[in-house]
């Protein structure tokens, strides 16, 4: 157990602490998990421990349905990282979904794109992200290229098919655009799934595409 109250030189992994926050968020102790948080933040001197510890502050509040002091974390957090693309894709969704701020969230995501040109999957997630919010401005043609872009060379370069990011698909399917593009990342996914032999995305993968070919 993680004591909030223990010494500040005492040896805490905050990726541990995050742990138990995020544990405590999904049975609902909200309380707890931001006295812990507190508690931690309050006696690091570690930026990028503060960092983590106010981006779990962000999902506990807008778990409870605070947007504002969500944002308030997550640019905390994204200015003690500002070169951490992970916190770039978190703030890029949120100004999507609370604030349509689009433009912004576009320019979050190419920024990603900058800082880890050869990483595939920061890649597909600047490429969804783009991609939503082009969607939800009404360019259905921007939204369906990023979603091509999103899948690079077939996946490659991924290490799971938990990385696998359908948000933008089933946002377009939801508009009935890009059908085209949509059955070819189920597919593609698909085919990364049974070569990486992962039983379980294979048979969420193949009742999707099921659906899909059935319509």
């Amino acid at each position: 157990m993680i004591d909030p109250n223990q010494r500040p030189d005492s040896e805490v992994n905050p990726s541990d602490v995050c742990y138990r926050a995020f544990e405590l968020i999904k049975l609902k102790q909200f309380d707890d998990a931001e006295k812990l948080l507190s508690g931690m933040m309050s006696k690091t001197q570690d930026s990028a421990a503060d960092a983590l510890y106010h981006s779990v502050l962000g999902v506990l509040c807008k778990v409870k349905g605070d947007p504002k002091n969500a944002w308030r974390h997550y640019t905390r957090a994204e200015k003690l990282l500002p070169k951490d693309p992970a916190l770039k894709i978190i703030t890029a969704r949120f100004l999507i979904e609370q604030f349509a701020e689009y433009d912004q969230a576009i320019k979050k995501a190419k920024k990603v794109l900058e800082l880890l040109p050869k990483n595939p999957v920061f890649a597909h997630q600047a490429y969804i992200t783009m991609g939503l919010a082009h969607c939800l401005r009404g360019e259905k043609k921007k939204a369906a290229a990023m979603l091509e872009k999103s899948w690079g060379n077939d996946f490659e370069g991924f290490v799971t098919s938990k990385n696998i990011d359908f948000t933008l698909v089933e946002m377009l399917l939801k508009k009935e655009w890009g059908e085209d593009a949509c059955y070819r990342f189920m597919n593609k996914a698909l085919a990364f799934a049974k070569n990486r032999k992962e039983e379980s995305f294979i048979d969420a993968f193949q009742k999707m595409l099921n659906s899909f070919e059935q319509k």
